[in-house]
This record gives C-alpha cells, sequence and structure tokens, in this order.
C-alpha cells in the first residue's frame, strides 16, 4: 500500500466553534467555511483524520458515548455538503482527572503524537507529505512531532494564544481560518492518489 498524504486536524476551534466543554449537541456550531474546507481537501487527495484532546471526559464534563454521537452528527453534517473525516482520534486523559483511571501522562494528548500516530497506521498516511492544522501551539507541535508541517489557524484560541509562541517553536504558517489553510496547502499543488 503506498501513503497518502493527510491534512490532520484539530476540532474545537478549528472545525468548530470551541465553546469550552462541549456537553450538548445545541452546542455544536460548524464554521460556516469548514465543510467546503473539508470537501476541497478529500477532493484534492488528502485524508482527513480528526485529532481532539477531549480531557473533558477525564475531568467528569462530559461522557464518553457523547463524545462519538457529536462525532457521527459532524459526520452527516459534513455528508450533507459533500463531505468526509476518515478517522476520528480522541484522547479521553487529563493531568488533573477526577476520574482516576484518565489522570495519567498518557501518549495520546496532545501535543503527544500517540493519536496521529494511530492515524499513520490505521490510514496509510505519509507524515513527510502532511499537515496539522489548529488553534493552538500544542496542534502545531504535535504537527512536528509526527514530522509534518503545521498551521496555526486565528479561529478558537489561536488570536489569542498567536502572541505567545512558545521559545524555539516554529510554524509554517498562520492564518485567519481553516479555508485560508486550506487554500494554502491547496496552492502548493493537489496531493494526488
Amino acid at each position: 500500500m503506498s501513503l497518502r498524504p493527510a491534512v490532520f486536524l484539530d476540532r474545537d476551534g478549528t472545525l468548530n466553534e470551541d465553546v469550552g466543554y462541549l456537553s450538548a449537541m445545541s452546542q455544536l456550531t460548524l464554521y460556516p467555511f469548514a465543510i467546503d474546507a473539508v470537501r476541497l481537501l478529500n477532493r484534492a487527495g488528502y485524508l482527513v483524520p480528526m485529532v481532539t484532546n477531549q480531557g473533558g471526559i477525564g475531568m467528569g464534563a462530559i461522557q464518553a458515548p457523547f463524545v462519538d454521537e457529536l462525532h457521527a452528527e459532524i459526520d452527516r453534517r459534513l455528508a450533507a455538503g459533500g463531505a468526509h473525516v476518515d478517522g476520528w482520534y480522541s484522547c479521553p486523559h487529563h493531568p488533573e482527572a477526577i476520574i482516576e483511571a484518565l489522570r495519567v501522562e498518557c501518549h495520546c494528548r496532545k501535543p503527544a503524537p500517540g493519536m496521529a500516530e494511530a492515524a499513520i497506521r490505521d490510514l496509510g498516511i505519509d507524515p513527510a507529505r502532511s499537515w496539522m492544522i489548529g488553534d493552538k501551539w500544542i496542534d502545531v507541535q504535535l504537527g512536528h512531532n509526527i514530522g509534518a508541517r503545521s498551521i496555526l489557524v486565528r479561529t478558537g484560541w489561536g488570536r489569542r494564544v498567536e502572541g505567545a509562541r512558545p521559545e524555539g517553536q516554529r510554524v509554517e504558517a498562520i492564518v485567519d481560518d481553516l479555508a485560508a489553510a486550506v487554500a494554502l496547502i491547496l496552492a502548493e499543488g493537489h496531493a494526488g492518489g
């Protein structure tokens, strides 16, 4: 199997509005450009895995089954617009979790590479030809931790954290939103099959 390029996406603050712990379906608001941006990546031949820290599970603020229902609803909305995510990867751990079994130093909580590594294995991804897009520096660092390039978007937390770049943190681009990030990636040419 030949490896394919991917664009790893953060969820809250990148694809949809960040409301803190998203704990009710009524709180889900996709950005107006989200479906078009994902569809453009799909059509250009990029795999689109979603990698999302869901420490609210460990904090007792949300239930794991609800996260699955939420992702199914996002899938439904994307499909209605001719777009799709190739895989959902979430981390329920939190260093201060109230659920003891989830209070661990794990290998999956961003910026650790565990979720992305699982996607790489599951989907046959070539990290060197891939990108990570997110609204926090941990997203940018995750991309670099797997050998991909990274883009920080100014939606969600991005505008607030843009001026507080960790020392030595590189980033390939800082843009206004997911649509601008996708435009930058596609300007380099299509991913191919």
